[in-house]
């Protein structure tokens, strides 16, 4: 595979379709087909550390605009559930509870399910897409129509439109930052801004179904306040020491002590 496109590719390039390569072998043979996966003992190629592409708010208004009006609640609802293409493309409306405000993921990347809150702006795409049905009293329709490719090929569409929109604006910076915004950008967005409103990493891994924390640490660098203020809680401040919480003299005199038994 490396002879053949290797030198012409980018290795996450290459890697994407060693794994659609490898994909197609694993259907074939459930279906018989094939005996063996050709591609299984082929290892990936390593991948630089790029740039994380996800939406600014200004982005997003400007990519929801250039959008179809049909498209709009599937990219409302990626980035305000982190959920995967796969996963929201099997959503069906018995796994949308509107009435809790909660949303289950039957079967995760990651072999597990897991329920995901609706916020206001998840809620509003829901409604949105209610319309939408075909057959409104089957609870096993279908919440999000469309194949991957379609509406995927739209929203890089409309990210070249909002693109055009907001140089023509003069705002060259934030068309600047749409630069490598795919489908997959959504689930990025919705982990950068959670991290950038102080949430935790550990409650980020869980919304997002991610397996390890390992993987939710490249986040870690856009809320980089919560380090300083992490250190700063353990800072004794003199109203704490004045109120007798910690008592000054004590510790006056336990280093006087530590200092004379060190000359001794």
């Amino acid at each position: 595979m490396r002879g053949l496109i290797g030198e012409s590719l980018a290795p996450a390039s290459v890697n994407r379709l060693r794994d659609r390569l490898s994909g197609m072998f694993k259907r074939a043979r459930r279906l018989g087909l094939v005996t063996a996966n050709p591609v299984k003992d082929i290892p990936k190629l390593r991948e630089a550390g790029g740039r994380l592409a996800f939406l600014s708010p200004l982005g997003e208004g400007a990519v929801l605009a250039a959008l179809p009006t049909e498209r709009r609640p599937l990219v409302t609802l990626a980035v305000n559930t982190g959920l995967r293409w796969s996963e929201q493309a099997r959503l069906h409306w018995l796994d949308v509870d509107l009435l809790t405000g909660v949303l289950t993921v039957r079967l995760g990347k990651n072999g597990q399910a897991r329920r995901v809150p609706l916020n206001s702006a998840a809620r509003s795409a829901i409604l949105d897409l209610a319309p939408q049905r075909r057959r409104p009293n089957d609870p096993d329709e279908l919440v999000c129509r469309g194949a991957y490719r379609t509406v995927s090929r739209d929203f890089v569409r409309a990210v070249q439109a909002g693109q055009a929109t907001l140089r023509s604006a003069g705002r060259e910076d934030e068309a600047a930052r749409l630069d490598g915004v795919t489908w997959h950008a959504l689930r990025h967005t919705f982990a950068s801004r959670l991290v950038a409103a102080g949430v935790d990493l550990r409650t980020v891994q869980e919304l997002g179904g991610w397996r390890t924390l390992s993987m939710v640490q490249r986040y870690a660098h856009l809320s980089p306040g919560h380090l300083a203020a992490a250190v700063e809680k353990i800072v004794a401040t003199p109203a704490v020491v004045a109120s007798g919480a910690v008592n000054g003299s004590a510790l006056r005199h336990n280093f006087e002590s530590a200092e004379i038994g060190s000359r001794t």
